[in-house]
């Protein structure tokens, strides 16, 4: 190592030259970012409800829903304001290219249409919109009709809405909002309220509130920066750290931008991460070489020049191969969350670990050419007041050989170990919001109001060529429809079942509704309907040879629990219902948040696992013992088992946001645990009375820099008003980070020097 830093030192012009190339390179493909969620990247593709989700695409065009909603302040049924507002929104929303134009339903649109009895033993099809301007008409058509009511019309026929579903935007759904708000921010006025939700504006929701992370990022920086001017009390101590981590942030974020790779609401705390852990490693780095110059400066006559030289090859040599140690953990544990099915978790762990490693190549290289080339330091004297890391480091030296800190963390954790039986799995859109904000208001009067803003896909498969106008199956759908309609949490069903009553309803004359008997008529109905309508009226409903049928089922709640136990009913309830060889799949938006949580629970412990045992492994190799390995691996048990039971006392959510805190905190936890244990031993073999006080003044406050720097950095997320993924990553990435290092600070120390362990010698 030391001959390394010298050759290092002796090009340092070479070095910092090349370094600053690289990153305006990097820089350059910053550019390319933009911050997208792409379903896909989000979905375990192996989970038979994402299989369904590609076959109503291809099949029933079914992509994520998107409704407005308009109320009339004041006025009667069918207000015509009204009326032409939904007309107005429903022509300009035709004109966005991600819309999928089949699927848009309003009073306005052409595939809304009223069967009405013509008076010659048939029926007409005819669309809505003919009689917009006639309120008495248009209201007497939606009466006859209930396929619409709580769907497009409200019972009370006050509450217009337009349904649509739109495709993915290869820029993101929250460019889809970008476009569409405009057109319907345009009717809004002092006669209406105008109320917006589902899937779509959902995901573009949380694409709008992560880019936050614009003004948070910076905000983080200016947080880091004060802190370590206050550890440090110098301009280096402030700049160099940052400049490390801003170096490695830029890296990443051009390789993310130079590979096309977009940031989403789960990988754009990245760059807040990177930051703080760089900046951690940069710490522990600056700190030795200040203790370094420090001691050649008193100790020797050598010129502040050569010290500053020999500081910096002293300082990189006896941290250098921990600092590797630990950056590669800490990489391995986010790098071990490729196990994960779900792309965007891919993601995240690739690009940490690649900015982990970046920012030890830099730290290697760049800083130690940058410090050579620096003025030498001025060495201040002692203060007589100590700093209140001073305070916490006496603290601890002072309590840390006796009991008293056991006792504590024993119950500590039994304490918030009870809190894990209350965890809950959840992936739920709605629950990314607060209660107080407009989505979340929006969503709620909708649901008041109508059917449901989500939709949930039984898709019906016979078998069959024709299968679906097949009396029996037929009513097996209407009494499904009807148990479902039972149901909490569902506000309207609709299938090719409430089309074919209607005209059997009209046919017959009466009121009844009952279906046709023979398939036959069925067929015949369907060829009337072609005479008069559109065959694609019914395109979303049943394929083209009438094998499928498409069950939709307005649904008021989009939690995991929900959608789980109303496709354990369906089943139950088909089951009895479909002759043999029909088959039943189910898809839809919220039926994906549920596939989520099932592959979630599987992938999670087994990254806990692998991220433990790369952990304890590469400690027992670094340190040869395994002992040490175990010692490592304590204050990470106790930060996982905290974190999880916090998660059930608090009732904050396990999903993909917070699952990805205990690769966070066993990556970063780690470090702390390194460093101190290789401090001691280098302290122990000097002089073991003074050991554990040199380590924690040295190593020990260094750790409680770094955990700082990261809670402070992602403690700003707080700031996101109204978003909770943020506001949960900053409160549990905080604790984290203080329960692992105050974990392996008041442990770790007093084991070595009570046991003194033999790989101490």
């Amino acid at each position: 190592m030391p001959a390394f830093i010298k050759f290092i030192i002796r090009f340092r012009a070479v070095i910092i030259t090349l370094t600053l190339l690289i990153t305006l390179l990097a820089g350059f493909f910053t550019t390319n970012l933009r911050i997208v969620i792409d379903p896909m990247a989000i979905l375990p593709v192996s989970h038979p409800f994402i299989a369904s989700k590609f076959q109503l695409e291809n099949i029933f065009s079914e992509h994520y829903s998107f409704v407005v909603a308009i109320e009339p302040k004041s006025g009667n049924q069918a207000d015509p304001a009204v009326l032409q507002k939904i007309q107005r929104i429903t022509n300009e929303l035709k004109k966005d290219p991600a819309l999928v134009k089949s699927t848009l339903l309003s009073v306005s649109s052409q595939n809304a249409k009223a069967i009405l009895d013509n008076g010659s033993e048939s029926f007409e099809v005819r669309p809505l919109h003919t009689v917009l301007n006639q309120s008495d008409k248009l209201l007497e058509w939606l009466n006859a009709n209930p396929i619409y009511r709580n769907a497009i019309v409200s019972p009370d026929q006050k509450v217009f809405t337009v349904l649509a579903q739109f495709k993915p935007d290869p820029q993101g759904y929250g460019a889809i909002l970008k476009r569409i708000t405009p057109i319907i921010d345009k009717e809004r006025d002092d006669s209406v309220n105008i109320y917006l939700s589902g899937h779509v504006n959902f995901l573009g929701q949380i694409e709008l509130y992560s880019e936050r992370m614009i003004i948070l990022v910076p905000i983080a920086i200016v947080l880091i920066a004060l802190l370590l001017f206050s550890a440090f009390g110098s301009l280096q101590g402030l700049l160099l750290p940052l400049l490390t981590a801003n170096l490695a942030l830029i890296w990443v974020l051009g390789i993310m931008g130079a590979s096309g790779i977009p940031l989403d609401v789960f990988n754009a705390t990245t760059p807040i991460l990177i930051l703080a852990i760089a900046a951690g490693h940069a710490v522990q780095m600056l700190k030795r070489y200040y203790e370094e110059y420090e001691r050649l400066r008193l100790e020797t006559d050598l010129t502040p020049k050569e010290a500053n030289e020999l500081a910096v090859i002293n300082s990189v040599s006896k941290v250098g191969k921990y600092m590797i140690a630990a950056s590669i953990i800490a990489a391995m544990g986010f790098l071990s969350l490729t196990v994960f099915e779900i792309k965007t978790v891919k993601i995240f762990g690739i690009f940490t670990g690649l900015g982990i490693l970046s920012a030890l190549l830099i730290e290697l290289t760049f800083m130690p050419a940058l410090r050579s080339w620096l003025k030498p330091p001025v060495i201040k004297p002692k203060k007589s007041s100590r700093s209140l890391w001073d305070v916490i480091i006496h603290f601890i030296v002072k309590n840390a050989p006796t009991k008293r800190f056991a006792v504590f963390w024993i119950v500590a954790i039994s304490v918030i170990a009870l809190g894990i039986g209350k965890v809950k799995i959840e992936n739920s859109n709605k629950a990314n919001f607060a209660d107080w904000t407009t989505v979340r208001q929006d969503d709620a009067f909708i649901n008041q109001q109508l059917g449901g803003t989500q939709t949930f896909y039984i898709m019906i498969d016979t078998g069959q060529t024709d299968g679906v106008k097949n009396p029996v199956v037929l009513n097996a759908m209407a009494t499904l429809q009807r148990r479902l309609i039972e149901m909490e949490g569902v506000g309207k069903t609709v299938s090719l079942v409430n089309f074919i009553a209607r005209m059997h309803q009209v046919m017959r004359g009466t009121d009844s509704k009952e279906l046709p008997e023979t398939a036959e008529t069925v067929g015949q109905y369907l060829l009337l309907y072609s005479m008069s309508g559109d065959p694609d009226d019914l395109k979303s409903y049943v394929d083209f040879n009438y094998q499928r049928a498409n069950l939709k089922v307005f649904v008021k709640k989009d939690d995991s629990a929900f959608i789980m136990n109303l496709v354990a009913q369906t089943q139950a309830i088909a089951k009895d219902l479909f002759p043999q060889g029909v088959t039943l799949q189910f898809g839809g938006g919220v039926a994906e948040a549920a596939a989520l949580n099932e592959v979630l629970v599987h992938d999670k412990l087994l990254n806990i696992a692998q991220i433990m045992g790369v952990v304890f492994i590469a400690a027992t190799l670094l340190f040869r013992s395994v002992l040490a390995g175990f010692l490592v691996l304590l204050p990470l048990m106790m930060t996982v088992i905290f974190n999880f039971g916090l998660l059930g006392w608090l009732g904050i959510p396990l999903n993909i946001p917070t699952s990805l805190i205990s690769a966070m905190a066993v990556g970063i936890g780690a470090d702390y645990a390194i460093y101190l244990i290789s401090r001691f031993r280098e302290e122990y073999q000097r002089d073991k009375n003074t050991a554990l006080t040199n380590t924690l003044q040295s190593a020990g406050k260094a750790c409680l820099y770094v955990a700082s720097a990261v809670a402070i950095g992602y403690g700003v997320l707080a700031l996101s008003l109204g978003f909770k993924v943020h506001q949960w990553l900053a409160l549990l990435i905080a604790c984290a980070m203080f329960i692992s290092v105050f974990a392996a600070l008041t442990l770790i120390p007093a084991i070595l020097q009570r046991f003194e362990p033999t790989f101490l010698k």
